[in-house]
């Protein structure tokens, strides 16, 4: 079975993956953001335990503005729900910044290749 004859679903997403994904400076952003969050889970206390609020700027900030987030006060249900949310949203703001990174880095490779072509 071809290619052509499957519809394509999400084809979008599936683009912004391989954007946030296939380049050596998105990587390397994941890295640094995974090393961040386990700086952060093991230390919680120093300095640098934020340095993943940082690293998914500025959509991360958009979360301020929720009236719910970590340190939000109710039930176990609630602050479950709250802390999912936000860390959906931070993941989504990860991925953003990725395919930002990943698409400037094909930018600079294309231009490398069209101007030494």
């Amino acid at each position: 079975m071809s290619n052509a004859a499957r519809p394509r679903r999400f084809p979008r997403l599936r683009r912004l993956l391989a954007l946030a994904t296939d380049s050596w400076a998105a990587r390397s952003y994941w890295a640094a953001l995974g090393a961040s969050v386990t700086v952060a889970s093991v230390f919680p206390e120093s300095g640098i335990a934020a340095g993943y609020l940082l690293l998914t700027a500025p959509l991360s900030a958009v979360s301020m503005v929720f009236p719910f987030g970590p340190g939000t006060e109710g039930g176990p249900v609630t602050e479950s729900l709250a802390l999912a949310f936000w860390g959906a949203w931070l993941l989504l703001s990860a991925l953003v910044n990725a395919a930002v990174l990943g698409t400037l880095a094909h930018h600079v490779r294309d231009v490398r290749t069209a101007r030494h072509a």
